[in-house]
């Protein structure tokens, strides 16, 4: 029977797992590729076999990009707490993370699907918390008059029309920041400087406030 062991391993050993100068480098240098693919797809366009592949990681980047990033912001965290010095590592990887997650969550109405998750949550919440008291001699009738479909979606609309006024301003403000770091020239800016940072950790790890050899301490 196939086992698969990593399912078994908890958050602190999956994080340890990247305190390593090799991978955060490589980290790196593949989210600077991913991010700067516009400008690499541009250069080597006229080259038959390079400029194809920087077709498909151009192509293939939007989507791709997101799980990198979410990546490159769970290395940056890492990096953060094992490597207090490493400040400009840990801040390029959060920052890359960010500008490449949001290629996809930008497109997306972020305060509607807010909303509507918060919407979703606090009705089924409530319909939980309700529900065993419909049989009740004294607030049974009243309960199973909440908990009808018909009043269920008059509490859900109501959530939802709070949570997006409160929270449609902010979440319409992460969107134009992501807009503006997802935008091709700043996203060739941050590729190239993950890109060059990735290479100092390879080669000059100290440079940059790495302490090798990496022993990181335990991790929450």
């Amino acid at each position: 029977m196939l086992q698969l062991e990593f399912l078994d391993y908890d958050l602190g050993q999956i994080m340890g797992y990247f305190a390593n100068e090799w991978i955060v480098g490589w980290v790196l240098i593949i989210t600077g590729i991913l991010a700067a693919a516009w400008l690499f797809e541009t250069i080597t366009d006229p080259i038959p076999i390079l400029g194809s592949i920087f077709d498909i990681i151009k192509v293939l980047g939007t989507y791709l990009g997101f799980f990198v990033g979410a990546l490159d912001i769970l290395v940056g965290y890492v990096v953060w707490v094992t490597q207090p010095s490493a400040v400009i590592v840990a801040g390029v990887l959060i920052l890359a993370g960010f500008s490449l997650t949001m290629r996809i969550l930008s497109k997306f109405p972020l305060g509607f699907v807010f909303a509507l998750a918060v919407a979703i949550f606090v009705t089924f919440t409530i319909y939980g918390v309700l529900a065993p008291y419909a049989n009740e001699a004294v607030v049974g009738p009243t309960i199973t008059q909440i908990i009808s479909l018909k009043w269920m979606a008059v509490i859900g609309v109501i959530v939802f029309a709070i949570a997006y006024s409160l929270g449609g301003f902010l979440l319409s403000l992460v969107s134009l920041l992501g807009k503006i770091f997802s935008a091709t020239p700043v996203s060739i800016i941050i590729g190239l400087a993950c890109i060059g940072v990735g290479i100092v950790v390879l080669v000059m790890p100290d440079l940059v406030g790495i302490v090798t050899p990496w022993i990181p301490p335990p991790l929450p």
